[in-house]
C-alpha cells in the first residue's frame, strides 16, 4: 500500500498532538513550514494558512490560537 504525501494540514495535527497545548497560528505555520521544508516566504505562509483554517481537525481557540479536534483526531497519530 502507498503511503499518501502528509498535508499541512497533517503536519499541523501531528504538531499539536505532540505538543498537548493550542498553539498560536504564527509559531505553528512557522512550525509546519520548517517541518515540509518550505520556504518562509509570506506567499508560502499564507497557502499553509488557508490549508490548516480549511481541515476540519483543526479548531480556532479564539486570541489567534489553534487546536485539534480531540473527537477527529486518534492520539496515536
Amino acid at each position: 500500500m502507498t503511503q499518501r504525501k502528509k498535508s499541512e494540514a497533517d503536519w499541523a495535527v501531528e504538531i499539536l498532538v505532540k505538543k498537548q497545548e493550542a498553539m498560536f497560528y504564527a509559531d505553528l505555520i512557522q512550525e509546519v513550514a520548517k517541518m515540509m521544508k518550505k520556504k518562509n516566504d509570506p506567499a508560502s505562509l499564507t497557502s499553509i494558512y488557508t490549508r490548516i483554517n480549511m481541515d476540519n481537525r483543526l479548531v480556532y481557540q479564539g486570541q489567534g490560537y489553534w487546536y485539534y479536534d480531540t473527537n477527529r483526531v486518534r492520539q496515536d497519530a
